[in-house]
């Protein structure tokens, strides 16, 4: 071989080793043993065993359509999604595009029928009665999501007395921040609300409210505080699988049960006078929050408006503001019917099936007393801010369906030159919201 060949045969090897250099560093690495593996431009690659499947899909909340990110949310919108790879040996394989900070939810539709999650995945959440995988993309408001590595608070699960539906006992979610057990200190206390379908877990789960307040108290940036999350649903004493009343129980989305005053009217009695004799609370309005979501914020705001005495600060993510059940158009249960007429109109998720069944077995029956809770609304309002609250929070969607209700109460409050702080974000009824809404509301907080 001449010296010229031989130069040549030398510079293509080099090329070929500096080419499958370049392939190797740029092209995400597969590994069938990762379910998520996140790159180095936030990009992420999700991986999925399954040597019988024909066909999977990854769907969830990382895709965009045009300029915004389609929401997940259940029974409210579809995720967007997109047809995975195989790469042989039963592995599929999916690359997104680079992500901003945040945390995903995702499952897979394996051969166009059957949703499923990756059981290899530890890092999982239940949103109503459906399980998502999920990764978090630092570098932002994800931070937030991710496990503290030090001075961690405490979730505890406890059981309080409770006469609601004729129970003997109900279970609330309790977090108590680091410090809590080795001083005597006393905490002021946010009561945080779930939305419809959800249940005590709700927040702690798919809110991530303890990661969220180990950062922000680690930060400095929220006060050390008491966050005590109570199940909403009347109907149960527990998340499904945990209430022994009803141990087969499967989650639902429609919880109209919890729309008839009973629960708001219970709170106080019940829960908060629970958590101030257990608990080490300054137990007094300028200490106490409430804050809650969709059916939480019906809920939060009914139960501060009929207790103007007991809390200093309120908050309603995307809420439901009002109950046509409760309209004195209506004349209670005697003419329900009308009035799930009218609620259906602004809340689209409500009705269907064995709910609007169940409406029309009650309709013509007695008026239900625990009503009245949400008769009087402008008077309450007014009455609410004659005793003034500290904060007065809303916070919704610019795509949300609960917009236009929250709208109607900014004007009432407007009317009434009542103060109030309003945060419109991007998107709809979605957790990626509310756990925003959350870390907005939280330095807000008892702040002298």
């Amino acid at each position: 071989m001449t010296s010229q060949n031989k130069l040549t045969s030398i510079i293509i090897k080099i090329s070929g080793v500096f080419l499958a250099t370049l392939i190797m560093y740029a092209t995400p690495q597969i590994s069938a043993q990762e379910p998520v593996t996140v790159n180095s431009d936030n990009s992420v690659t999700i991986t999925y065993l399954d040597p019988k499947a024909e066909k999977v899909e990854v769907q969830g909340t990382f895709f965009k359509k045009g300029n915004s990110f389609i929401p997940m949310a259940g029974m409210f919108s579809k995720d967007g999604k997109a047809e995975m790879m195989n790469i042989g040996d039963g592995v599929w394989t999916y690359t997104s595009q680079p992500l901003s900070s945040e945390l995903y939810w995702y499952d897979f539709v394996v051969n166009e029928d059957s949703v499923r999650y990756d059981k290899r995945n530890k890092d999982t959440t239940r949103d109503i009665g459906t399980t998502y995988n999920y990764f978090i993309i630092k570098g932002g408001v994800g931070d937030n999501y991710t496990d503290a590595l030090t001075k961690k608070g405490t979730i505890k699960y406890d059981w309080y007395p409770s006469a609601l539906n004729g129970m003997s006992k109900r279970r609330m979610v309790v977090y108590l921040p680091y410090g809590y057990k080795s001083s005597n200190r006393r905490y002021p206390v946010l009561y945080l609300l779930h939305g419809s379908g959800g249940d005590e877990t709700a927040w702690a789960d798919c809110g991530r409210l303890s990661q969220i307040m180990d950062h922000l108290i680690a930060e400095g940036i929220c006060e050390p505080m008491i966050v005590v999350m109570p199940n909403g649903n009347v109907e149960l004493a527990a998340a499904p699988g945990d209430d022994p009343n009803n141990p087969n129980v499967e989650p639902s989305g429609n919880n109209v049960s919890s729309m008839f005053g009973k629960f708001e009217k219970s709170f106080v009695p019940e829960i908060v006078t629970y958590v101030d004799k257990n608990y080490r609370t300054i137990s007094d309005k300028q200490h106490r929050a409430i804050a809650g979501l969709s059916l939480g914020g019906l809920h939060t705001l009914y139960t501060s408006l009929n207790n103007p005495n007991e809390f200093d600060y309120v908050g309603l993510f995307s809420a439901q503001t009002t109950n046509a059940l409760g309209d004195k158009s209506v004349g209670g249960l005697k003419r329900i019917g009308e009035g799930w007429k009218q609620l259906k109109e602004v809340l689209p998720f409500l009705g269907g099936g064995s709910v609007d069944r169940k409406i029309s077995n009650i309709t013509g029956g007695e008026s239900d007393p625990n009503l009245d809770i949400y008769d009087n609304f402008d008077w309450k309002l007014k009455n609410f801010f004659k005793k003034n609250p500290k904060l007065f929070y809303i916070a919704v969607g610019s795509d949300d369906f609960t917009k236009k209700l929250n709208d109607d109460l900014r004007k009432k409050l407007n009317k009434g030159g009542h103060p109030f702080v309003y945060n419109e974000s991007n998107g709809g009824h979605t957790w990626s919201n509310w756990r925003k809404y959350l870390v907005d509301y939280l330095p807000r907080l008892f702040k002298n």
